[in-house]
């Protein structure tokens, strides 16, 4: 990138007349500086030392004083909306591939995912934006957040997951055994009703020509059954008859069907008054504004059955440490 280029594009001042006029690449920690990079000094402790491993320029939304005339030193008012448009020039000058994909994927395919091959992008704008600018041309990367992808002018690609051999030999309500791509697997944490999703996420990794394992599977925050007992305090797998289930809103229609079908208990789904939610299956359900609001909504002792909450994970509805004493800390959930 040119120096010209990156002052006009930022906005930004430039502190010095400097020798330098590009820049080879970008870098967001001391440490990945090298010669010829520019370093955002996100934090500005970090300068001596990217100046040490060979920065060509510093670009900072706090007041510096030049340490090296042979060095651009960039001035901008706002370091984080900066670094945006920073990577929409740098994408401009080096072609990537992203894939826009829900987060009910991401979550399978983070994961599953044990190659290089696939970039998983976090949901920190900071740390997405190191792992793109430390990303090479052959990599694929996948993001779950559109806005982040048009803030940074990413070209948005089409991805069609590839074919998977996947065949259902069992399946209860929250595990299932099958047999994928050749291979066995007994009793694994995955509803049969995420069994879609799982296995678009392996095609998509495949398409990637990225590896995976299932050694870390698990139920992902898109369906997370938790065991409880009559006090709504979390047990352990499998030990009670009553079941919060964390939900996303946009599950397939068949996770709620397989739950309401269930005759031998009772069903109810709870969904915040805020998020639309249409659903032909005749379900018991509930709206609320509030986690306190929701949590009254239970009545105590609470009789088996499979509560589904929508819009609201588990880390947020229980408090751990309160949860051994049999009190809830209310937090707000927007």
């Amino acid at each position: 990138m040119r120096l010209e280029n990156v002052v006009a594009v930022t906005g930004g001042r430039l502190l010095n007349t400097p020798s330098i006029s590009r820049f080879d690449t970008v870098a967001l920690l001391p440490s990945k500086a090298a010669r010829g990079s520019l370093f955002v000094a996100l934090d500005p402790a970090g300068i001596e030392e990217a100046l040490k491993n060979g920065a060509y320029g510093i670009i900072t939304d706090k007041h510096v004083t030049p340490m090296d005339d042979e060095v651009a030193w960039i001035e901008v008012e706002n370091l984080s909306e900066t670094l945006m448009k920073l990577l929409r020039l740098w994408l401009v000058i080096n072609h990537r591939e992203f894939i826009y994909i829900p987060s009910t994927l991401m979550e399978f395919m983070e994961m599953i995912s044990n190659s290089h091959n696939a970039v998983l992008l976090p949901k920190d704008p900071m740390e997405a934006s190191e792992k793109i600018l430390t990303s090479t041309e052959r990599q694929t990367i996948f993001s779950d957040d559109k806005r982040f992808l048009d803030n940074i002018g990413a070209a948005i690609a089409t991805a069609a997951p590839e074919p998977v051999d996947f065949t259902t030999i069992s399946g209860k309500i929250f595990e299932s055994s099958f047999i994928l791509e050749g291979s066995y697997y007994e009793r694994a944490p995955l509803a049969c009703c995420m069994s879609s999703i799982f296995t678009k996420a392996v095609g998509l990794l495949k398409a990637a020509g990225a590896g995976y394992t299932l050694s870390n599977l698990n139920h992902t925050p898109s369906f997370k059954p938790v065991f409880v007992d009559a006090g709504m305090r979390p047990v352990a797998w499998g030990s009670s008859e009553q079941v919060i289930i964390f939900v996303d809103i946009s599950l397939p229609k068949s996770c709620y069907e397989q739950l309401n079908l269930i005759k031998w208990t009772r069903c109810k789904l709870f969904v915040p008054t805020q998020i639309k939610f249409e659903c032909d299956i005749k379900i018991a359900m509930e709206r609320y504004d509030t986690v306190s609001e929701l949590i009254e909504r239970f009545e105590l002792p609470l009789k088996p059955g499979f509560y589904m909450i929508a819009g609201l994970g588990n880390d947020v509805f229980f408090d751990i440490d309160a949860v051994s004493t049999g009190n809830f800390e209310i937090k707000g959930l927007f």
